[in-house]
């Protein structure tokens, strides 16, 4: 365990201004817990002498076809930025030829000069930038919410509306990080998983539905997903859904909602920009193929 607190600090201390990486936890506590639940397992460490020196946390997942990808967190580096890169890349490399990787997926800033230059040495199969996004969840209560819509919060996988959701999603988000399948054991484990799924209806017809992810430790509730049939959309559905979870998860002491959105969701931007969400920063999505992932 002191070894894991070690690697949290390494990281949160890195994990600031030009280091930042999109999807490492938050604060110390975050991060010391998605390393206690399993990622340090997966953790990669330099040291000179008892000091860590550069750190990558790779969180692999399944994609389907028994294919997997990569979510690197990092690499974070400090005292030999082109040496400390150079090994880490060499331990993601040996890692990808044990394993059938399709795509390692960075999320960084574009500030951090040394992991881009590292990174452009390979195939790079796509760039996105990904605006992040808050909103306080006193704000987000302001203004009179539409009437009609029932949000319904799905905690049986044989609920009717169940198969609806994951149609939707099938089609609106093809190729997600959050499967169907993953859904589904996320509703059946409802009453010990931090995601929260609801259907959202318009009498008892299905309209969309909202998957959020909270964080007990930050008070901070992640909007994962907000989808509203194409053909009910433009009618105020999505800003009553936001007032509807500031509220309820304001009451809930959750202070912040946060969510990101690829600059490729245009109608997504300008929906966030017009109803009190501030954008915050921009992160690099950079994919990746592993069939040319070198020791350069």
């Amino acid at each position: 365990m002191q070894e894991i607190e070690k690697l949290a600090r390494f990281i949160a201390a890195c994990n600031t201004e030009s280091q930042h990486c999109g999807y490492a936890g938050s604060t110390l506590e975050d991060i010391l817990h998605d390393l206690s639940d399993g990622l340090a397992e997966s953790s990669y460490v330099l040291y000179e002498g008892d000091d860590i020196t550069g750190a990558m946390i790779l969180d692999i997942y399944d994609v389907g076809g028994d294919l997997q990808d990569i979510e690197v967190w990092g690499p974070y580096y400090s005292v030999h930025p082109k040496e400390e890169l150079r090994r880490l890349f060499h331990d993601l490399n040996e890692v990808v030829q044990a394993s059938s990787i399709r795509y390692v997926h960075f999320f960084i800033s574009s500030a951090n000069l040394p992991l881009y230059e590292y990174v452009s040495r390979h195939r790079i199969e796509k760039v996105r930038a990904h605006h992040h996004y808050s909103l306080d969840t006193a704000f987000g209560q302001k203004g009179s919410p539409s009437v009609g819509l029932t949000v319904l919060q799905i905690t049986d996988s044989e609920s009717k509306w169940t198969g609806q959701i994951m149609e939707l999603h099938d089609r609106q988000f093809p190729g997600a990080i959050l499967t169907n399948e993953e859904i589904q054991a996320e509703i059946e484990d409802s009453g010990d998983s931090e995601y929260d799924i609801y259907a959202v209806l318009d009498g008892d017809s299905f309209l969309g539905y909202l998957i959020v992810r909270r964080n007990e430790r930050t008070r901070v509730l992640h909007l994962e997903y907000i989808c509203i049939r194409p053909e009910a959309r433009d009618k105020g559905a999505g800003k009553q859904l936001i007032q509807y979870l500031a509220a309820a998860y304001g009451a809930q002491g959750y202070t912040r909602i946060e969510l990101d959105v690829s600059e490729e969701n245009e109608a997504a931007i300008r929906f966030y920009d017009r109803n009190g969400f501030s954008r915050e920063r921009v992160m690099k999505h950079i994919v990746i193929a592993t069939q040319v992932i070198s020791t350069l």
